[in-house]
C-alpha cells in the first residue's frame, strides 16, 4: 500500500582551511568572513548525508 511520507534531507560539508589568527575563536571568525565575502571557498565535498522520515 502506498503512503506518504514527509523526508527530510540532511548534507553536512567540509573542508578544512589553514588561518592564521591568535586564537581559536578569531580564527573561526576569519573564516566565516572570508567564505561569506568570497575570498575564500566553501566547502564543496559533501562528507555525509542522512535522511529523517515520518509517516503522514
Amino acid at each position: 500500500m502506498l503512503g506518504n511520507y514527509a523526508v527530510t534531507l540532511h548534507e553536512t560539508y567540509e573542508r578544512t582551511y589553514e588561518i592564521q589568527a591568535h586564537s581559536p575563536e578569531e580564527a573561526e571568525e576569519l573564516l566565516r568572513e572570508k567564505v561569506q565575502n568570497g575570498s575564500e571557498n566553501g566547502p564543496e565535498e559533501c562528507s555525509d548525508s542522512w535522511c529523517d522520515v515520518n509517516k503522514l
